[in-house]
């Protein structure tokens, strides 16, 4: 089987190449070549898929004549935790992410409905070169098929700490949104190729984009709640580089898909676009080149090789290329629209550009000023937390501002009356709660004007949607029902705001040391340690306590946190015990036995963590909702008829249809 992988591999790396070049050099007038590359790309996603389907076997099997199954997978791994190795591991996971790429390469040439047309066959040269990259990287650096040079009786296994549900999710969302912000980038660096910068671009990008933005937000906060149940430090998110690095395309994404919608509806932002999706897929391999290159250490990191340096390469001639090209068609690239004034909605859109990304250049200073110093000053400068959160709190107001605004701004003009009144009715509405707020004891800023601006931001919803239902359901064109799907993405960033703010600023922690019955006040509330419990399990030895909570007497929670060691790693692990409620999570954390039958516990308070949650959730579905909702073409201008004097030819000439969007807001 080893053999048959790798044959396969190299035929997917000569066939994805081959595509690679017939697609894009015979893009124009080549039919015969076009023909080839299409079905070489076919025959490249169809070997990888071969590949992937021998190690999925061989890593169910347990087939140890696998290096790679060796290094991953032991004989007491239950089999969903023998699939999640192939994404665990530094080849398996550029396989993984080389086949979705050749998936969504596919699904990008031979979607129903789209045209053929230049565009389209480069962007498909694009992405299966970019493909055989990867295959390349798999080739000459990390072979997945690569034999053990002897076969033996078990595998190493998995991290103890990649044992859990999420962990089966969070790492292929990853590879997928990085794989999903090929496209965008495709796109735009085929539109500069061929010169054709038109609507038909952003509409595909758009598509795209916002699959791409959906996917990465996904798996980013399915890590977030691995970290905050797994790693058992109490939090979700802890500014790790690694982690960092895959915030980032999400951050510049996010500003992608907002100024692809002033392009598509003002004519602005044209450069600014084209900029950002090649900037987001160049920040995608970026990422990889942090977990790949070795300099920073970590559960998230894979070991020291050369394959970062080639990411930081394609990164490095991927911003290249579309600098230069940007500045070969910028005269085509001038803007044709300009903001109308502050109360205009493209204004505010460029406001929240300006925000998320100021972030994004927080984000990647302080994760690439660690490997920067030490390269070039000889020295480790390492930021903490306080940086990042103190760029997150501005720049989180002002977006925030931004989402309460956007609802009652149109294109190119001011609010009209009505939509004064409710914008007014809004501020007043949120300028109220954070003095409601201020009265209650709450002395933050921070939470003072991220209670009163998420109010704000569910007041104009309302009321834009009262002034929608007043008109009837009918009234409201299909290209505003794509809108709704939008504010529902912001409903959800709001939520995520309120949980982020909560958790962060009203955390209660307390250091205790509890013998079997004794009884410790905590938070309001008194914690009684009811009995320790030690169980040996196959492969592991579990140690436990088992916590009993009580408000004003009643028995609210019970909490069981633990300690096991897995006997093949030699490894202990700490397992949390979380209750969660709406009115926030208590958390605790064994830390292990302090002697005489008493054990060091971490008990903490983390409020409105499931808004955090939550907040996932809504936009999840409101970006489901944007990619169900396709917008409808507009009719094209009326023809007037032509006076009898002008010949048929010339009359027929008269009305061009308009092949973009248009906005249809009052």
């Amino acid at each position: 089987m080893n053999t048959l992988g790798q044959l396969a591999l190299l035929i997917a790396l000569v066939a994805s190449g081959y595509a690679a070049f017939a697609c894009v050099a015979g893009s124009s007038r080549h039919r015969a070549i076009r023909r080839s590359g299409t079905w070489a790309a076919v025959v490249a996603v169809a070997a990888l898929t071969g590949v992937t389907g021998v190690l999925v076997r061989a890593l169910l099997a347990k087939d140890f004549t696998f290096a790679y199954v060796a290094q991953y997978c032991d004989r007491l791994l239950p089999w969903p935790y023998c699939l999640s190795a192939l994404w665990v591991g530094q080849a398996g996971s550029l396989l993984l992410w080389a086949w979705l790429l050749g998936v969504l390469t596919m699904a990008y040439r031979f979607w129903p409905g789209g045209r053929p047309s230049p565009i389209r066959r480069t962007a498909t040269g694009i992405l299966i070169g970019n493909c055989c990259f990867l295959v390349a990287v798999m080739v000459f650096a990390a072979d997945p098929m690569a034999p053990s040079l002897s076969t033996p009786s078990d595998g190493a296994g998995l991290s103890p700490l990649l044992h859990h549900p999420v962990m089966l999710i969070h790492p292929p969302l990853i590879l997928l949104g990085y794989a999903g912000w090929t496209v965008p980038f495709a796109l735009a660096l085929a539109a500069l190729i061929v010169n054709r910068t038109d609507t038909g671009w952003i509409r595909d990008a758009r598509r795209w984009a916002l699959f791409s933005w959906a996917v990465l937000g996904g798996g980013i906060l399915l890590g977030g709640w691995w970290a905050y149940e797994e790693l058992g430090w109490g939090g979700y998110w802890g500014w790790d580089p690694v982690e960092n690095g895959s915030l980032l395309p999400w951050l510049t994404g996010t500003a992608l898909i907002h100024a692809l919608m002033v392009w598509q509806y003002r004519g602005g932002f044209r450069k600014t676009s084209l900029l950002l999706a090649v900037g987001t897929f160049a920040l995608c391999n970026f990422a990889t080149f942090l977990t790949r290159s070795g300099v920073f250490g970590g559960l998230h990191t894979f070991s020291q090789s050369p394959i970062g340096w080639m990411f930081l390469a394609l990164t490095a001639g991927s911003l290249l290329a579309g600098v230069v090209l940007v500045a070969m068609r910028r005269s085509p690239l001038q803007a044709k629209g300009t903001i109308a004034g502050i109360w205009a909605r493209e204004a505010w859109i460029a406001i929240a550009l300006a925000a998320w990304l100021s972030l994004a250049a927080a984000v990647l200073v302080g994760t690439a000023l660690l490997p920067a110093s030490s390269m070039l000053l000889g020295r480790r400068i390492v930021v903490g937390p306080d940086f990042y959160n103190n760029v997150l709190i501005a720049t989180g107001l002002l977006l925030l501002a931004a989402t309460a605004a956007a609802p009652l701004l149109r294109w190119g003009k001011p609010p009209l009356p009505g939509q004064w009144i409710v914008l007014s009715v809004a501020t007043v509405a949120g300028g109220s709660i954070a003095a409601t707020a201020m009265v209650w004891g709450v002395r933050s800023p921070t939470a003072l004007g991220v209670a009163g601006l998420a109010t704000a931001t569910a007041v104009a919803l309302a009321g834009m949607l009262a002034a929608d239902a007043r008109r009837g359901p009918m009234s409201a064109p299909y290209a505003k029902r794509r809108e709704y799907a939008g504010f529902l993405v912001h409903l959800g960033f709001v939520c995520l705001a309120v949980g982020v703010t909560g958790s962060s600023l009203g955390t209660r922690r307390q250091e205790v040391v509890l013998s079997e019955g004794e009884t410790a006040p905590w938070a309001g509330q008194s914690v009684r340690c009811t009995r320790l419990i030690r169980r040996e399990l196959p492969g592991k030895v579990v140690e436990e306590v088992q916590l009993d909570v009580f408000r004003q007497g009643v028995h609210v929670a019970t909490l069981v946190p633990g300690q096991h060691l897995h006997l093949l790693q030699n490894e202990w692990t700490t397992e949390v015990a979380v209750d969660s409620s709406w009115r926030g999570d208590l958390y605790a954390i064994l830390h292990g036995g302090a002697g005489e039958g008493r054990v060091d516990l971490t008990l903490i308070e983390n409020p409105m963590m499931r808004w955090i949650w939550l907040g996932g959730w809504i936009a999840g579905a409101g970006a489901l909702a944007g990619l169900c909702t396709r917008g409808r073409r507009s009719r094209p201008p009326p023809t007037v008829p032509a006076p009898k004097w002008i010949g048929r030819k010339q009359r027929n000439t008269m009305a061009p249809a308009d092949d973009g969007y248009q906005d249809t807001r009052p």
